[in-house]
């Protein structure tokens, strides 16, 4: 607009000079006044204009000239045609100086517009590590808002959330802090956000427009603009900054509102995740907790009735009770087994309990690993007799380490016990206790039918797919075996063997000398 109405006053100007110069006699030369316009048209930074000018403003002297000696009778007075060619030179001269005053213009004006946006593109990186230092929904909100002030230069933001229990925040240039208004949204700042979110992008306040009025005097600005933090999914609410300044509102403005607008979005979406994790985490701990609690519970109050019910089964077929008959005592074996079966499971899930809930066993006593290993083989020698494996050891006398006595034993027996129900009859199936490296290794070495690679990272997990089913067939029998390793700050491993066969072990750190 400015630069059609400096273009309308040069044309006019050189068209009055002109008018002013044909009527004057050949001494007096108006022409040197057809200079003002061309310089009026270096305010304009287009150098089309200046040219388009500068020729004008050339012809219109020539015309002049000879409508002047026309009027003489085509007399031409030599002071007249000297100053004419002198007016000439001033013109090209001017347009010369006025084209090269626009190119520095030009490029002044590129370097500050390159040095405003690198000033803003640093002004929103600072905001984006600013607002992205916390993932409280609350503590990223108040950064968006306060931030918002130096990102994008403004004397003033407001945050309007979507949520009507949400109170709004205000930010002021000049203040350290900002706090909630008292008063909610009023219905003028309400349809702001809402024709900011409609329009999904910034929304420019008028002043010429009655709402925007209202707007403007109750946030006590001159200029401002509504900026949607939402996307297709999700409203979080309106950012609204504003100026003292209108001018401040520019095109440039629009488009760092925009990436702010991004910005902020981003971190409240990152905070609301976090948020919603951490609910749910919570409420999947409880849950967890209380099944763990019912497990424990279970488990723990089963076992005395379990072991009176046993005692009772074995005294009856000792016959305590009188004698029993054929069929009965086959009954009494199964339903002893069965007993024992249920005992076992109610060990382990005990265990199993105590180890998510972080309870360590206090007991501590120096273990002969080799003595005990070879004890637990001698129970297990008649069950490989009946399926002919053949059950050995390797044993170094000398591995001895500080644990809970029961837990050591129970983790070696599970190993055994594994290892003998994945060998097929005729197998060979090694209890193996060594030192190495301040370690006391126990590993079961088998010539059974191995472990698919595609389970073998999960052998030692819960209920994993390919893990033991000794025990009864829990799936618990290698994780059993990890959680005690782990409560000595030791570890376990799985190796194939060749050319078939696994090696199943642990390693506890042994007693130093």
């Amino acid at each position: 607009m400015r630069f059609r109405a400096v273009a309308v006053v040069a044309w006019i100007m050189l068209f009055a000079v002109f008018c002013v110069d044909a009527l004057t006699p050949q001494t007096l030369v108006i022409a040197i006044l057809l200079d003002i316009p061309i310089v009026l048209a270096a305010l304009t930074r287009s150098r089309r204009l200046t040219a388009t000018l500068v020729i004008a403003a050339i012809a219109s002297d020539v015309i002049a000239a000879m409508l002047n000696a026309a009027h003489d009778g085509y007399r031409w007075d030599r002071i007249g045609l000297i100053d004419r060619a002198l007016s000439v030179v001033s013109i090209g001269l001017v347009g010369y100086l006025s084209t090269v005053v626009q190119e520095r213009s030009e490029r002044v004006g590129r370097l500050a517009a390159q040095d405003a946006r690198a000033r803003r593109e640093a002004a929103l990186a600072r905001a984006a590590d600013a607002i992205r230092a916390s993932l409280s929904v609350d503590l990223v909100t108040r950064a968006i808002t306060h931030e918002a002030l130096a990102a994008l230069g403004v004397t003033g933001a407001a945050w309007y959330p979507s949520e009507a229990t949400e109170a709004p925040l205000v930010a002021r240039a000049g203040e350290a802090d900002f706090g909630v208004p008292a008063d909610r949204a009023s219905a003028e700042l309400v349809s702001l956000a809402q024709r900011a979110t409609d329009a999904e992008g910034p929304v420019l306040v008028s002043g010429a427009d009655p709402v925007g009025r209202f707007v403007l005097e109750r946030l006590g600005a001159r200029a401002a603009l509504a900026i949607p933090i939402a996307d297709r999914n999700r409203s979080f609410g309106t950012l609204v900054i504003s100026s003292d300044d209108a001018s401040d509102f520019d095109d440039t403005m629009a488009t760092s509102a925009r990436a702010y607008g991004r910005l902020a979005l981003g971190a409240l979406a990152q905070a609301r995740l976090f948020a919603e994790l951490a609910e749910r985490n919570d409420a999947l701990s409880q849950r967890t907790g209380v099944i763990r609690d019912l497990v424990y519970a279970l488990s723990h109050d089963l076992r005395t009735p379990l072991a009176a019910l046993g005692m009772t089964l074995h005294q009856a077929r000792a016959g305590a009770y009188g004698a029993l008959p054929h069929e009965y005592e086959r009954v009494v074996d199964a339903s002893t087994i069965a007993i024992d079966d249920l005992q076992r499971l109610a060990e382990t899930l005990l265990l199993v309990a105590r180890f998510e809930a972080s309870e360590r066993s206090i007991e501590r006593s120096t273990i002969d690993v080799g003595a005990l290993a070879v004890q637990i083989v001698a129970e297990f020698r008649a069950v490989a007799q009946t399926r002919t494996i053949t059950l050995a050891t390797r044993i170094d006398d000398a591995a001895r380490i500080r644990a809970d006595r029961g837990e050591i034993r129970r983790a070696i027996a599970n190993l055994a016990a594994n290892a003998l129900q994945h060998t097929p009859d005729g197998g060979t199936v090694t209890v193996v206790v060594a030192r190495h490296a301040g370690f006391v290794d126990v590993a079961v070495e088998d010539d059974g039918f191995g472990v698919d690679p595609s389970v073998r990272a999960a052998l030692f997990e819960r209920f994993a797919t390919g893990a033991t089913r000794a025990g009864g067939g829990t799936g618990l029998g290698l994780y059993i075996v990890r959680r005690i390793a782990e409560a000595y700050d030791g570890s376990v491993s799985y190796a194939p063997r060749a050319p078939r066969g696994s090696r199943f072990a642990f390693a506890i750190p042994e007693i130093t000398p």
